[in-house]
Parts: structure tokens; sequence; C-alpha cells
């Protein structure tokens, strides 16, 4: 009987009242996969009938009445699934003449896999990975996993009472039975912690979502932090009326950067056939084109294949933008704002823009220059809330996104 009660232990079976037979542990397959077999019985003496709900003083309320053998998953042990044959034990009411079947604190009523299994799902869940390879690694199957992440996911509902006073939105491709083409994220910014996740990111759907918050609540916003989606302007008017925008300095560059590599490709498909050794320069090199200019290296020298002599990035970089003027043009301008920007220069950034005008730009380049004169008031808050924007870049959205996609 020791070693019944050592294999108790090693399976972390608390229940008293499961005895493990001294039948020893067996071989089975299930589903090609090999398995543990051990066998116990589920007996105790009931207080009182489930049914009618008579006490049991005696042999003449209740008896034992055969058993019910059930097979449940419980722990992996050597990379093997370990399954407990358990006999759980049958009970007759002279009462009422109903049965019922002795229950255990190892699995809920009616189910076959084991509370320590679903504790083990549910801590997994946590990490970055599919449901799949969660039910791979724990012999269950998907549908389990996601009832797990359904029951866990009740006791975490939002609370539609309150909200934080810095909020940061964002949008991100989900799933294809939503609504809608994109859904919409929302997280608290100073903690950085997801608050909710709406199907849909149409204002229509948004502005019903966000009225269900009392007034109160939603007055208590301060600062709302995103991109520079205008349906999202309208959304913070309506229901924040007292938040600041604050766009997201990440879209920004993103939105320069953008424009930017549009310009290179440009040229670079020019050159294909004129100067084909252009072409692979601008080709291979693109992310000097896009990297800061203040950030390129001038003081290593090294050799490339595509350049005669030894080289600096700063050399290299400086090649490639001279190759054509419009490109040259928009590379100095971008820098300029992404310079006056990291350095909170306001003035510098709106002087900039101001002087664009006078040159002839690309169209996209001049998008989105007209872009940033539209929100030029909530960038100008990027720069006033500098400390605060670097704790709530939605980059931290990104982030959460990359995990739900993941799931």
């Amino acid at each position: 009987m020791a070693y019944t009660h050592s294999i108790k232990k090693l399976l972390n079976i608390k229940d008293p009242n499961i005895y493990l037979s001294e039948v020893p542990v067996m071989k089975e397959k299930k589903k090609d996969q090999e398995c543990l077999v051990v066998h116990g019985k589920l007996t105790y003496r009931p207080t009182c009938c489930k049914v009618c709900g008579v006490k049991n003083n005696s042999h003449q309320d209740l008896i034992k009445h055969g058993t019910k053998c059930s097979t449940l998953t419980l722990t992996h042990v050597n990379f093997q699934p370990v399954l407990l044959r358990l006999k759980k034990q049958r009970f007759l009411c002279k009462h009422c003449d109903s049965t019922f079947i002795a229950e255990t604190s190892l699995v809920d009523r009616h189910c076959f896999i084991s509370n320590s299994i679903k504790t083990t799902i549910a801590m997994e869940l946590k990490e970055t990975q599919s449901m799949t390879l969660i039910a791979q690694h724990l012999s269950v199957s998907p549908p389990t996993v996601i009832r797990v992440m359904r029951q866990v996911g009740e006791t975490l509902e939002p609370n539609n009472q309150e909200l934080p006073q810095h909020l940061s939105i964002d949008e991100f491709k989900s799933v294809k039975d939503v609504s809608g083409a994109m859904s919409f994220l929302f997280i608290n910014a100073s903690t950085h912690r997801l608050t909710d996740v709406v199907e849909n990111r149409q204002l229509p759907y948004l502005l019903d979502y966000f009225m269900r918050y009392p007034v109160e609540a939603r007055n208590k916003v301060k600062t709302v932090t995103m991109d520079m989606y205008s349906p999202y302007t309208q959304l913070v008017r309506d229901c924040f009326p007292y938040a600041k925008i604050i766009i997201d300095r990440f879209h920004i560059v993103q939105h320069m950067n953008r424009a930017l590599n549009s310009e290179r490709i440009k040229v670079m498909n020019e050159l294909r056939y004129t100067r084909p050794r252009d072409y692979r320069k601008l080709k291979k090199q693109w992310k000097l084109v896009l990297k800061n200019e203040d950030d390129l290296d001038f003081s290593r020298y090294f050799t490339h294949r595509l350049y005669e002599g030894a080289v600096t990035e700063k050399m290299m970089a400086d090649y490639l933008v001279q190759l054509d003027s419009r490109l040259e043009r928009v590379y100095a301008l971008f820098n300029q704002l992404k310079w006056a920007l990291e350095h909170r220069g306001f003035k510098r950034f709106k002087r900039y823009l101001e002087e664009s005008k006078k040159y002839a730009l690309p169209r996209k380049a001049r998008t989105v220059l007209q872009t940033f004169e539209k929100y030029l008031e909530p960038i100008k808050k990027v720069l006033s809330f500098w400390v605060l924007v670097n704790e709530m870049t939605i980059c931290y959205n990104l982030e959460i996104f990359g995990r739900i996609v993941a799931a």
C-alpha cells in the first residue's frame, strides 16, 4: 500500500476517498498515443441522498449499489499522458428509489478531464502560442482548450462602469467571422493592460459600445492616444468630451517611412534596366534609406560588394538618395521632421511643414504632409506630453495584437 500512496502523491491526487488498486501500472494506446493507465476506486459514506435529501443514518436509508467506471485524464509523466481508470461508487436511496454516483474534487461532475489539466491549460493560455499546440502538449482536444479559455474569460469580463484616465486605442486584423474587416482594442495606457476588444472598428459600433459606460466614467478620461484614423477623432469628441487627443509618434514616423519607401521603390524601378547596379543597391539597402540620418554610422569604414573601396553607412545612404532629386528632397524633409519630433521642437516641425509647400513633392509624400497639418494640434500635444507619451506608445497595442493572432 505504501507505493500506491506514493503514486497518489506523484499524480497530485489529494482526494482521500480515492483508493488506488494494487494492479500494476499498465500501458495502453489511445488515439495512436501510448498512455500510462492507473486503476482506482472512489467510495465513501454519503451524508444524505443527492436527490431527495434524506439523511444517511443507517442501511435503511442509503446502500451501495454497484460501481460505474470512468477514464479520467490526469497529468503527464515522461511525456506520456496518465489515465486514471476510476470505479465510482453508485448509491441507492431506499426512500426515493433513485441512484446517484460518488463525486470527487479531482474532476467536475460529468467531466473526464481533471481540474489540474484545466489549470495547466489556463496557465499555458498566458503564453504566446496557439490553442492547437496547447492541446497537443496536454493530450486534449482544441475545443477543450477553447472551453477552458471561455470559462476563465467569464471571470475577466470588463467592468462597464469604469474607464482608465489614459486610454490607448488601435485597430488590428482579427478573425474571419467578425462583423468588420478590422477589430478594435483599447488598453489602459498607464498600466499597459488590455481593457477590452471590440469586434468592429467602425464608428457606429464604437459609439454604441462606449455609450454603455456612464457619463461620469467617460468624463474622467483625460487623454486618448491613437493614430490618425479620422473616425477616432469623432469618437473621442462624442464619448470623451474632456479628453485630449494625442497622436502616437510611432504612427507619425510610420507614415513618413511608408511614403519615403514608396519613393525609393519608384526610383529603383526606373533604374532597373538603365543602371542595374544602382537598382540592386536601392533594393538591397532599403533599410539605410529608412534609417534616421542621425543614427547612421559615419566613423566605421568597411568594404561592401556593391561599392568600390571602404565606405561607411552614411556614405552609402548619401549615395542612394542622391540618385534622384525627388528622393533626395523627400529624404531630407522627412529627416528634418523626425529630428524635430525627437527633440520636441514643435515650432521647427511646423516651420518645416510650411517650407515644404515651396517644393514639388511626390503625391504620397504630399498626402502625408497634409495629414500632419490636419492633426497639427494633436501632434503638438505629443511634444507637450512627451514623458507621458513615451509610456503610452501604441507599440504595446501591437504586442497585444500579436498575442491575439498567435492564439
